[in-house]
């Protein structure tokens, strides 16, 4: 297991990190965009460029403990055609997205102990170091999707009781600040980890096979 609180364990985790929140506030934001939300674009925020997706403390976040957030966009069912339908979909693409990004990165990290398993093995740095890039990006995708079930801005999950119950939305919002302190000491204290590790396991296990 990786020691993500080393420098080595930040660096190979750094490409993971930035893969998983690109993508899926890219791909948020597309669906989005594509169902209706006409106020992405002007923002910037239709393009796969890490700098319009990525929060700086989030992203630290991710890489010290495995969890963390994007720069959220914030999406209304007022601004889709289909309302509550549509931030169904917006919820569920970005977190499809990941979990594929997630198996490509298995299945690349197979490929890589197949067709470089003399140097595996022989301990070259190199190939150990890709591997492990690989490895972690696959764990970070999965997890981050995971994650971001759950229902606090700025994870998805707010987007999903929106669809459902507005009102609860609307009351957890009132509290958003709060919450998110929580949120963060909870990924501190190694609490995000305890509940979302084990199922991030067992999915790259069942991938694996």
């Amino acid at each position: 297991m990786i020691d993500i609180f080393s420098l080595y364990g930040m660096l190979v985790s750094l490409p993971g990190v930035v893969i998983a929140i690109t993508i899926h506030e890219w791909i948020k934001c597309l669906t989005a965009h594509k169902l209706g939300d006409a106020t992405l674009k002007g923002q910037g925020r239709l393009v796969p460029n890490p700098l319009k997706h990525l929060d700086p403390l989030g992203a630290i976040f991710m890489l010290a403990f495995g969890y963390g957030w994007a720069n959220p966009a914030r999406v209304s069912a007022y601004r889709l055609r289909s309302g509550k339908k549509d931030m169904i979909v917006v919820f569920l693409m970005p977190f499809l997205a990941n979990i594929v990004l997630g198996a490509i990165f298995i299945f690349a990290g197979q490929f890589f102990i197949l067709n470089f398993f003399d140097a595996l093995i022989t301990n070259d740095a190199t190939a150990h170091a890709v591997l492990n890039v690989l490895r972690q990006a696959a764990a970070l995708n999965i997890g981050f999707a995971l994650f971001n079930l759950i229902p606090l801005y700025p994870l998805d999950g707010i987007n999903l009781v929106a669809a459902f119950n507005p009102i609860l939305a609307a009351k957890i919002n009132q509290r958003e600040k709060i919450l998110q302190i929580v949120l963060a000491f909870g990924i501190i204290l190694g609490l995000a980890n305890i509940v979302f590790g084990p199922v991030t396991q067992a999915i790259v296990g069942v991938m694996l096979f």
